[in-house]
């Protein structure tokens, strides 16, 4: 059974507690659905008391347990949320101690991921937790936060980060990416992308063009396949033939597709189709282009096959997809 545990305390922002657990309880619904014998998500809204907490926008939310009864349950937790705050967090922080020595007691297993959103980081970097460490917070407070916590290697530039199980996301949108992220990590690819094509797609963005990951600023070591990949995004809409690839990388196409697959998990193939499909989302968001022509411009001259293999990217059909990103969009002169 997973768990996920959101901190409450005074001031936080709604939309950074509801969204995660809206999420999250679609990608377990979806599950239970596929897998009758799957066990529920367990839901934790964890407070210093159970008195009502609110919000900075007046909504009160009920924690569902104490953290002083149930340190050792919230400790492990699959992910524990430490929600966005409203305004300048220093005043939130100096009021909220017991959190701030909770985090600081804490040895977190490798296997709880802790993700603070917006100026939420600031709790992790009181306790410590963040130095020598990447991190990320709301744009308006980077030089606050540059200023009181200097041995905190803040990323201005990044939306997220990922320091070992520690991550940071810069904004709400920027959470529903990373609870994105963690739902395919957890469940599946294509329960992520259910959940995905559910919560505001237009607003979606791969995870890890926004991702600053501490430990290595690419997801591999491997420059060989790094190069790979960076031609294949080059030339994703022509045709390759990868045991020539291969060859021109003066390598065995075995050998080749091997390295491939343990560097990033894919396939060549598979990595091509995928920045096909991005590139398509993007031209179907922002251009008129029919679908044919969509399908052209992105490497496929049947798009039969194409609206296929969007589907099973997307869990939607192309046009459906157009439709849910572009239904939103208005002309404020009219």
């Amino acid at each position: 059974m997973k768990t996920l545990s959101i901190l409450l305390f005074p001031n936080i922002m709604a939309s950074s507690v509801s969204l995660p657990i809206e999420m999250f309880n679609a990608a377990d619904n979806i599950q239970r659905g596929q897998d009758r014998r799957h066990q529920a998500i367990k839901i934790n809204l964890v407070g210093q008391t159970l008195e009502p907490v609110t919000t900075s926008g007046g909504l009160k939310l009920c924690p569902s347990c104490n953290l002083e009864d149930n340190k050792e349950e919230i400790a492990n937790s699959d992910w524990i949320i430490i929600p966005a705050l409203w305004r300048n967090p220093l005043t939130t922080l100096k009021r909220n101690n017991w959190l701030t020595q909770w985090l600081k007691q804490q040895n977190f297993a490798l296997n709880t991921q802790i993700c603070a959103v917006g100026t939420g980081s600031s709790f992790l970097a009181e306790s410590d937790i963040l130095n020598e460490k990447s991190a990320t917070t709301h744009w308006f407070y980077y030089d606050l936060m540059n200023n009181k916590y200097p041995n905190v290697d803040w990323k201005r530039q990044h939306l997220i980060t990922q320091s070992g199980n520690i991550f940071c996301a810069g904004s709400i949108n920027s959470i529903a990416d990373l609870c994105i992220h963690f739902i395919q990590s957890s469940y599946s690819t294509a329960i992520s992308k259910r959940v995905e094509s559910q919560f505001s797609p237009e607003i979606r963005r791969d995870y890890d063009d926004y991702l600053f990951d501490d430990s290595l600023n690419t997801r591999h070591h491997d420059e060989l396949i790094a190069s790979a990949q960076n031609a294949i995004s080059g030339q994703f809409s022509e045709e390759i033939n990868f045991a020539d690839f291969a060859e021109n990388l003066q390598i065995s196409n075995r050998s080749f597709q091997r390295r491939f697959k343990a560097a990033s998990n894919l396939s060549p193939l598979q990595y091509q189709q995928n920045v096909r499909i991005s590139n398509a989302k993007q031209l179907l968001q922002q251009s008129n282009l029919s679908i044919q022509e969509v399908a052209i411009a992105v490497g496929y001259t049947d798009a039969s096959h194409f609206s296929r293999l969007f589907k099973k990217h997307c869990q939607q059909t192309p046009k459906n997809f157009r439709n849910a990103v572009r239904g939103k969009l208005f002309n404020a002169l009219e």
